[in-house]
């Protein structure tokens, strides 16, 4: 069924509904080459044209809807680390981020694979943050809790990539093995970071 045109006014609505749609066929496929701009527009109940006043591109709607997806796995970190965080505890913290990130790779398993899919530039720099949300929390983790005396010394940037390919390996493993015996993931997070950053185990 046809949309109802947009009141003047509603272009960004119409916009977030675009991405919206792009977010939920890439989650769903798993392959950003197999979401078209055909697919897109049906979803949401307009025409290419519609589109097109919003974005040059699919690449442009693609490359905004990972940017979405990157964005939910920085605020499934956020939500994991922000209650140990306020209550001042440092290493509960990092587990509780480590924790959202694989829980979010879990319950969204097309969404993260789409988010390593291809080659995509990010810059790393030891001068400050990287720009990406999700890997600036994770250091800015290891810091805070070098910073209370419960992490080894080190470079945090460089103790970050670490963590972060043994939670995007056991993130992507488990999605792709469900019928393994895994451990549950909080053990998975504890070992990880008493072996990578020498938090002491839990309890």
């Amino acid at each position: 069924m046809a949309r109802t045109r947009a009141a003047r006014g509603d272009g960004d609505l119409l916009r977030d509904e675009l991405l919206d749609a792009a977010e939920q066929l890439l989650n769903e496929a798993g392959d950003e080459r197999a979401v078209t701009i055909r697919a897109i527009v049906d979803r949401v109940g307009v025409t290419p044209p519609s589109l097109y006043r919003h974005f040059d591109s699919k690449e442009e709607l693609i490359r905004q809807a990972v940017a979405r997806r990157f964005g939910a796995l920085a605020r499934a970190i956020g939500e994991g680390a922000g209650p140990p965080a306020a209550a001042g505890d440092a290493a509960g913290a990092l587990r509780g981020g480590c924790l959202g990130y694989l829980d979010w790779a879990a319950s969204e398993p097309g969404g993260y694979a789409l988010l390593f899919s291809s080659r995509r530039e990010t810059l790393l720099s030891p001068d400050g943050p990287s720009g990406t949300e999700a890997f600036d929390a994770l250091a800015g983790g290891i810091a805070g809790c070098q910073q209370a005396g419960v992490a080894r010394d080190g470079d945090p940037q460089r103790m970050a990539m670490l963590v972060w390919a043994g939670l995007h390996g056991l993130g992507s493993l488990i999605g792709a093995r469900p019928t393994i015996a895994w451990p549950p993931r909080e053990q998975l997070v504890d070992d990880l970071l008493t072996g990578l950053v020498g938090l002491p185990p839990r309890g």
